[in-house]
């Protein structure tokens, strides 16, 4: 009979274990900077390699696909200052990421060698449905 309440205890005692780590794993991901192009220049040194995530708009003529190597290089740029930053991600590319000038999030780590931000993970911002379309004049 102790041999069976040692094994239920040790069963305990590493789901309770766990779910610690799960927990402070989710922590994390969740407490990941969001900022700016312009803001992530200004922290940049305070950053070093932390992961982060950048919300711009993507340049237009910056946007380039390589099928072979699954290789999306492009600028993101505030909407509101010229501060631009080069962006690469190794993957297929988000379905929505269909034209230039769409605004995304790009969570990843900036490479100060290089000058580059390596995405992990890309996130399109879709325009409102309730958006006025332009007209022609």
């Amino acid at each position: 009979m102790k041999a069976r309440r040692k094994t239920v205890l040790f069963a305990v005692i590493l789901i309770a274990v766990s779910f610690v780590y799960l927990m402070f794993l989710g922590m994390e991901e969740g407490s990941m900077y969001y900022l700016e192009v312009s803001e992530f220049f200004s922290k940049l040194d305070e950053l070093g390699q932390t992961k982060v995530r950048i919300n711009g708009e993507i340049v237009p003529g910056t946007l380039n696909y390589d099928s072979n190597t699954m290789k999306l290089e492009f600028s993101l740029k505030d909407i509101k200052d010229s501060h631009e930053l080069k962006v690469i991600y190794r993957g297929n590319p988000p379905n929505l990421l269909e034209e230039e000038g769409v605004t995304l999030v790009a969570e990843g780590s900036y490479n100060k060698e290089t000058g580059i931000f390596e995405a992990k993970k890309l996130l399109v911002k879709c325009p409102s449905k309730y958006e006025k379309k332009e007209e022609d004049a």
